[in-house]
């Protein structure tokens, strides 16, 4: 098990809940609310990365300054271009009915979501 997942799995709840930031809801709540981005699968990916955002521009002929600071990609998508597995991802909605990373890489994929996300502007 990753030193990654260890945390997100045993240590990050029971710190959560050690603090006064959960209570035993927790361990009772559902893993999204209804309407969340979890319940659809999308993952909130920031595209603050230098080298991630000019390949973009360049590859969509956009200026850096069109590049969308996040785009919302399926969950198998964050996990090929963001440095956190599909299961880390996963552990995310324990905290947040909003997964989020940060892409560290490109993929066609993350590139028509921000294809998208332009044209929808």
């Amino acid at each position: 098990m990753s030193s990654r997942t260890l945390l997100s799995r045993t240590l990050l709840p029971a710190l959560l809940v050690l603090s006064g930031l959960a209570g035993p809801a927790l361990a009772q709540a559902s893993p999204a609310t209804e309407g969340s981005a979890a319940d659809d699968g999308m993952v909130e990916v920031s595209l603050g990365d230098w080298g991630v955002k000019t390949r973009l521009a360049a590859d969509l002929s956009q200026e850096i300054g069109d590049i969308p600071l996040t785009v919302s990609v399926p969950a198998d998508v964050a996990s090929r271009v963001c440095p956190v597995g599909a299961d880390d991802l996963e552990q995310q909605v324990v905290v947040s009915p909003t997964r989020t990373c940060t892409a560290k890489s490109a993929s066609p994929a993350l590139r028509d979501a921000v294809r998208r996300t332009i044209s929808s502007r």
